[in-house]
């Protein structure tokens, strides 16, 4: 079997909280009137209040769920249930030939993913006189969106910034509008980023200089784009907000490696479910972040579970130190890998001014730092190294009594999202052993 997954990965999943509680209520035996395996599926029969059991079944390589209960949440509670139980219980699954439906489903996502493939490979050629005269045209509009942008700013300056706090909800709202109708929505999430700065910190003066500063380096930059080598040119234009076909990207550099899943965030954009992945290469020893857009209702390609690693064929956007990539390949790996980590804090700086220094619109740098201990700083929780280098972080309440309560006070690893003020903790390991908590934003 290639699922071994514990009780935390299987809650990153579940769709909701409701649905977790729900799982774990079918995660006994009593609930399943059976329960099988293949080399390449579990499947088994709940019986609900009617007369035929829900039949449910995961396909084990790709983690995707099928049932054949009404809901519409995918994971379903039976699919969860299924999944807990055989974590805890794998000796229940009774080895057996599949039975044809479940067959089927398999075969029918197998074929759908070769016919996604054949048709990557047979789209038809693109005109490219039409497409030269749309990207001439978006252009335009972007460099129209610039100078009213440059106007606003200089308006801002000119009436000062101490104010901005009182005025943020509403200040940016209007202007980040019309850069989305200038086709540059990257400059509308900036400003929008600049809208959800912590105005109660004390930092907010800094963070508000640095995020106004890189927003004006990018819309001078766009301005002469001409002047730039090719890799900023592409840089530039993502940062503006132009998308890169996913054909061109699967067509590039393809990196093969055992791909361990740091971390998992989930939020909603536009009433799509996405879902963002942080990933490790074990060989290669390179970051990528993988992301994920899925109607409601609608199963994601790949279902990735933080802490399992996958062998997996990776191909990554252009642009200056890009880590947004994408799967060409990707199956469950039968072997659990651990990442290499940065020695101490000190090392694990250097190498994030070495990314700003190689693209200073980089945000959020995954780090990963080992022998650290939590400690705080007059009201600063900070991670503390075997040097008594102290660097600030950000973390729920809970999970700091969650880490507390595992390592008992002693040495522990750490994934963290590193920025110029603060980093993140997202994940952890102690003794060999991968944690992770369940994001509240999700």
């Amino acid at each position: 079997m290639l699922l071994n997954l514990t009780e935390e990965q299987i809650i990153q999943l579940a769709p909701d909280a409701a649905s977790v509680k729900a799982g774990k209520g079918l995660a006994t035996r009593a609930k399943w009137v059976l329960l099988e395996h293949s080399d390449r599926a579990i499947w088994g029969h709940c019986q609900g209040s009617g007369k035929t059991p829900y039949q449910t079944v995961i396909d084990t390589k790709n983690v995707a769920f099928k049932c054949s209960c009404p809901s519409r949440k995918f994971p379903c509670k039976h699919g969860l249930g299924l999944l807990f139980l055989y974590a805890a219980q794998a000796e229940q699954f009774k080895e057996a030939d599949e039975p044809e439906w479940v067959t089927s489903w398999l075969s029918k996502r197998e074929e759908k993913a070769e016919k996604k493939e054949q048709k990557a490979q047979n789209d038809t050629p693109v005109d490219e006189a039409a497409q030269a005269k749309r990207q001439a045209m978006r252009h335009q509009k972007v460099l129209n969106g610039i100078d009213e942008l440059e106007i606003w700013l200089k308006d801002l300056l000119r009436n000062g910034l101490i104010n901005i706090p009182e005025r943020a909800y509403t200040l940016f709202d209007g202007i980040a509008r019309r850069m989305v109708d200038a086709q540059a929505p990257g400059l509308a999430n900036r400003l929008k980023a600049i809208q959800e700065i912590n105005f109660y910190e004390e930092s907010w003066k800094y963070k508000l200089t640095d995020q106004l500063g890189k927003l004006y380096l990018l819309m001078k930059s766009y301005r002469n784009l001409d002047l730039q080598p090719e890799e900023w040119q592409q840089e530039i234009r993502t940062q503006i907000g132009y998308p890169q076909a996913k054909e061109d990207v699967l067509a590039g550099e393809t990196i093969t490696d055992q791909w361990l899943v740091l971390h998992k965030r989930s939020q909603k954009i536009n009433e799509l479910n996405n879902d963002i992945y942080w990933l490790y290469g074990y060989r290669s020893n390179r970051f990528s972040i993988y992301l994920s857009f899925t109607a409601p209702g609608t199963l994601a390609e790949f279902n990735l579970v933080p802490g399992s690693t996958y062998d997996g064929k990776l191909c990554y956007y252009k642009g200056v130190g890009s880590l947004r990539a994408l799967f060409k390949e990707c199956e469950l790996s039968e072997e659990a890998v651990t990442p290499h980590f940065c020695a101490n804090l000190q090392e694990a700086t250097a190498r994030y001014r070495e990314a700003l220094q190689q693209n200073p619109f980089t945000e959020n740098v995954p780090v990963l730092v080992e022998n650290l201990r939590l400690a705080v700083q007059g009201k600063q929780l900070c991670v503390q190294d075997a040097n008594n280098e102290l660097m600030p972080v950000q973390m729920q309440d809970i999970t700091r009594t969650d880490i507390l309560s595992v390592t008992g006070g002693k040495p522990f690893a750490a994934f963290f999202l590193a920025d110029t003020n603060c980093w993140e903790l997202n994940s952890m390991w102690y003794q060999s052993d991968y944690y992770i908590w369940r994001d509240e934003r999700n």
